[in-house]
């Protein structure tokens, strides 16, 4: 799965403006991210893609040394069962 960087995402597919599956992210006010959706067409349900952009995202956030809003209640509920990244979660 080749999961590319984008303006304010992650997504998976050709082109950022119709992405088969993505994780869009904006910045707070101490420029931590904020995870506002993540979104994965049916083709690509079940295969754990969702999983697979969360989990880019955290490794964005330790790379660049932020923390985490998982707005999104999906991205929550994978990073609160994964102990590396619910230690990302502001």
């Amino acid at each position: 799965m080749d999961i590319k960087k984008g303006e304010n995402m992650f997504f998976v597919g050709e082109d950022e403006l119709n992405p088969e599956a993505k994780i869009v992210f904006t910045a707070d006010e101490d420029q931590d991210y904020v995870i506002q959706e993540t979104q994965v067409n049916d083709e690509l349900g079940g295969q754990g893609v969702g999983t697979d952009l969360v989990e880019t995202m955290a490794e964005f956030a330790r790379q660049e040394d932020k923390r985490i809003v998982p707005q999104c209640p999906f991205a929550r509920d994978v990073m609160e069962k994964d102990d590396s990244m619910k230690q990302l979660i502001k």
